[in-house]
């Protein structure tokens, strides 16, 4: 198996490949407030919640991220210059590799961007032998994408908002 920064490199890699309409570049704090938006964005309280609560979770949620995989890595998808998705991913993990955050903003879903982030990380996981694990919201609709790709619920207790999704590795 290959370091973390090897398997970043495959990721950007395929990336480029499947999608090469859109941009990636490494998160850098000039992003933040896009960020803040695509959290907005896609959340299912828009709408029902004061913005000031909304920056709140967002901040929430990236101490928690930063705090528990300080070394994911974090990329933005722009198009035609614009962010419009981000995907934070954990080489870190032996022998896997941990989707700690993957969001496309709802006014471009459709235009591949979700699924070359995905199928990218899939490719660089197999091409290191790394099991691929993510956390999900368990009504969350792209539960079907995940199982399409070879992910499975590998652990939920009952009642909780979340389970565990594992694809595991392929020996390619």
């Amino acid at each position: 198996m290959s370091d973390p920064e090897s398997a970043v490199a495959t990721f950007e890699s395929a990336f480029a490949s499947r999608a090469p309409h859109l941009g990636m570049a490494p998160e850098v704090p000039a992003h933040r407030a896009s960020l803040c938006e695509l959290f907005i964005a896609c959340s299912p309280l828009v709408g029902r919640l004061p913005p000031s609560l909304f920056n709140m979770q967002f901040e929430s949620q990236d101490a928690s991220f930063r705090a528990a995989r300080p070394l994911a890595m974090r990329r933005v998808i722009t198009l035609a210059g614009q962010p419009i998705a981000r995907i934070i991913l954990d080489w870190q993990v032996p022998c896997a590799s941990h989707g700690v955050d993957i969001a496309v903003h709802p006014d471009h879903r459709g235009c591949g961007a979700g699924l070359a982030l995905l199928r990218a990380w899939l490719a660089a996981a197999d091409g290191e032998r790394r099991t691929c694990t993510l956390d999900v919201i368990a009504d969350n609709p792209a539960r079907r994408i995940y199982e399409r790709l070879g992910f499975v619920e590998a652990q939920s207790d009952p009642g909780a908002p979340y389970c565990v999704m594992v694809r595991p590795r392929t020996d390619t």
